[in-house]
């Protein structure tokens, strides 16, 4: 049976004084894509469905409409919490507003020992610094186990065994994910490599 296409790409997003080429590509269920050669901001930017020259579908749903949001997972760094919902809240929250679509609800709390945030599990998540924000936003894409993952990882980061190995499982059952990241381990998890293009606004 082929492998059904849950990802598909194309365009551009704003960089700079100039764009960052998306290219032409598409991602099937269980591969995983790794991205290179461009900073985290625009790739972000792309597929939060921020500019609308990248023209990004996910499951056939065009990504920033609410039907591509029940379908994409994305951590990133930049990810904004409800500042008095403290952190283990956040996933009980994620998974009642969109519950797994393949697999078992995980448990909160060994998640969150997994990304390192169970020491402060019952603090308001409007305390988490950068990084904090981004481990959340992984134990929020973790647990609701949906169709596409995007992980754009902070510079530096590096991810637990655990986490590794709940991206492995999550390939198994069809999860397409798409990563940019300058952690090894998460690295020799890819299928493919696309290093994206960029043009200023002088060529």
């Amino acid at each position: 049976m082929t492998p059904k296409t849950v990802l598909e790409v194309q365009g551009s997003v704003a960089y700079g004084d100039g764009t960052l080429r998306l290219g032409t590509w598409k991602l099937v269920e269980g591969e995983t894509m790794l991205l290179t050669g461009a900073p985290p901001e625009p790739v972000v930017r792309a597929f939060l469905g921020l500019d609308p020259h990248a023209e990004i579908s996910v499951l056939g749903a065009r990504v920033g409409s609410r039907e591509a949001r029940s379908v994409l997972g994305i951590a990133f760094a930049g990810f904004v919490p409800m500042p008095s919902l403290k952190v283990l809240e956040h996933l009980a929250l994620a998974v009642r507003i969109g519950p797994p679509r393949l697999g078992k609800v995980p448990s909160f709390r060994a998640v969150l020992e997994e990304v390192g945030l169970l020491p402060l599990a019952n603090e308001p998540a409007g305390r988490l610094d950068a990084n904090g924000r981004f481990q959340l936003s992984l134990a929020i894409m973790l647990v609701r186990l949906l169709p596409v993952w995007v992980v754009v990882t902070p510079p530096g980061f590096v991810p637990s065994p655990s986490v590794v190995e709940r991206l492995k499982q999550a390939r198994v059952v069809g999860v397409g994910i798409v990563m940019h990241s300058d952690a090894e381990s998460l690295q020799l998890l890819a299928h493919q490599t696309r290093r994206l293009g960029t043009k200023t606004a002088q060529d």
